[in-house]
């Protein structure tokens, strides 16, 4: 019995380590784009998971990546891109704001988030 409370302990503390996707503002996101990566997070945990925990936290980094890639409300889009859009922003620049928010090189989270910056 003390053996099972201790493993419940475990298991609940390790749960309290999973990001989770409540600091993610969306406020200035287009609502479209916000329910689109809604969406996508909701398909990414309602997957079969061996480890929840890291696929959870998986879930939650491709949502922040999904929100960076979202255009802000209300903006229009025009057909001649300037250099301030989303789509042009280089690889480097990518690469440099996904360190900023705290995903690893070399991981697949890093990965999707700079794809989706770089959009």
């Amino acid at each position: 019995m003390k053996l099972l409370s201790i493993g419940l302990l475990v298991i609940f503390a390790l749960a309290g380590c999973a990001n989770t996707a409540t600091d993610i503002d969306f406020s200035k996101a287009s609502p479209d784009c916000a329910q689109k990566c809604h969406a996508n997070y909701s398909t990414c945990l309602g997957t079969f998971m061996f480890f929840p925990i890291v696929q959870q936290n998986q879930c939650v980094d491709s949502l922040k990546a999904c929100a960076l890639s979202c255009p802000a409300k209300n903006s229009s889009v025009s057909s001649d891109a300037d250099s301030t859009s989303p789509s042009n922003i280089t690889m480097e620049k990518a690469k440099a704001k996904c360190l900023d928010l705290g995903f690893k090189a070399g991981t697949e989270s890093f990965g999707q988030c700079v794809l989706k910056v770089s959009k």
